[in-house]
């Protein structure tokens, strides 16, 4: 059975448990053997090791410039690129700066639902907080509109997740990314687009575009970020922020940066060889293949042993299913009764920003057999609870 326990994890998962709430990659997906069979004789320079170029350096970027490049159609350069130490830290950086330089307390319009962790980095960073709700096209953008022109709120920023949203799994419609885009441009705000799960569409569907390509302006509105996280492994601390030239050069002299020279240049020159030589491109086609293997497990044994629990959509790739209770059930309490005594977890919806009849369930942890032996748990917590509401 799949479980982390060790000394090494954030996040222990315990043995016995069937946890569908740990938004991880499975330890039997971690490229360990992969990540130890990279050729490293390319450094050779004693100065890989000095305080990092604050971009980060050059050939590096060249090499993830080409490998974004191929897997979205995009062209990307070197120059829209900043290394940064994966997605949370890049929310921090990101949020910070802009936070430094608003004359009042800046506010932030965020997704809800959405990846709850980000709230509390902005948060962290000095924003107020305003949530915008998603539907099946994304972000609702008229009511962004309503709110800036209608109500006089002056947003600093928009946090928006574009490709197979966290929890929600929706992909940000065509229409609405330009129309987010023509609002930061006509109303003087920033967009940060967390593509943490962008690369990790299925097969035989298309990788969305980073939203920081479909920026027309000329100095830049949108700030994307991406990660190996969750296309690699998580503990090697990568990532990457895609933006027009002059927002890089504003965040290359992000105090951070210009105090500690750029984040993780040893990592990212274990990552290079493994960009350059093609690895990285198997790597992620097969776990693409893996992922669609047991989303389709998830989604099947939920319609068929769960069918009172609405699968609000259809995902196109990432790591989550999300669904709705009927009956405006409570996620939280059914929860804590199905980790209790049917030793299965899952995430509540409070714990994505929004209301307790909806959860999210991720396929990414545990094998397509697990997932089935943790789908007949939940059915079983869930129809205790049920009558025990009946009863009631």
């Amino acid at each position: 059975m799949t479980y982390q326990n060790s000394e090494y994890v954030q996040m222990p998962v315990t043995k016995g448990i069937y946890d569908l709430n740990v938004g991880q990659p499975s330890p039997q997906m971690l490229p360990l053997d992969l990540l130890y069979s990279t050729d490293r004789n390319h450094i050779t320079d004693p100065t890989f090791l000095q305080y990092a170029n604050q971009q980060g350096y050059l050939t590096f970027r060249k090499e993830l410039a080409k490998f974004l490049s191929s897997e979205t159609g995009d062209q990307i350069a070197a120059n829209e690129l900043l290394v940064t130490p994966g997605n949370s830290g890049a929310i921090n950086l990101i949020g910070t700066r802009i936070a430094a330089s608003s004359p009042t307390r800046p506010l932030a319009l965020v997704e809800t639902p959405t990846y709850q962790w980000a709230v509390n980095v902005l948060e962290g960073c000095g924003f107020d907080i305003m949530p915008i709700p998603v539907d099946k096209e994304g972000i609702d953008v008229v009511e962004v509109e309503r709110l800036i022109i209608e109500e006089q709120v002056k947003p600093a920023l928009v946090f928006v997740i574009p490709s197979h949203q966290n929890p929600t799994s929706v992909n940000l419609s065509a229409p609405r990314r330009q129309k987010l885009i023509q609002l930061a441009v006509t109303h003087d705000f920033y967009i940060l687009a967390d593509e943490a799960y962008q690369l990790l569409s299925f097969p035989e569907n298309k990788v969305h575009s980073a939203l920081a390509s479909e920026d027309y302006t000329e100095k830049g509105v949108v700030f994307t970020i991406g990660t190996f996280s969750k296309i690699f492994a998580p503990a090697i601390r990568l990532g990457w922020l895609q933006a027009k030239p002059d927002l890089i050069e504003w965040m290359v002299n992000h105090p951070v940066l210009v105090s500690g020279g750029g984040v993780n240049q040893v990592m990212a020159g274990w990552i290079e060889p493994i960009l350059s030589n093609g690895s990285m491109q198997k790597w992620l086609s097969d776990l693409r293949k893996e992922l669609f293997q047991r989303y389709e497990c998830l989604y099947k044994a939920v319609q068929q042993k769960l069918p009172l629990l609405e699968i609000v959509t259809t995902p196109q790739g990432g790591y989550f299913i999300w669904c709705k209770l009927p009956n405006q059930m409570d996620s939280s309490a059914l929860a804590a009764l199905a980790l209790e005594k049917y030793k299965v977890s899952f995430r509540p919806g409070t714990k994505c920003n929004t209301s307790p009849d909806y959860l999210r369930l991720c396929f990414a942890y545990h094998t397509t057999d697990e997932i089935e032996k943790a789908v007949d748990l939940l059915a079983l917590a869930y129809n205790e609870f049920a009558d025990n509401l009946i009863l009631k």
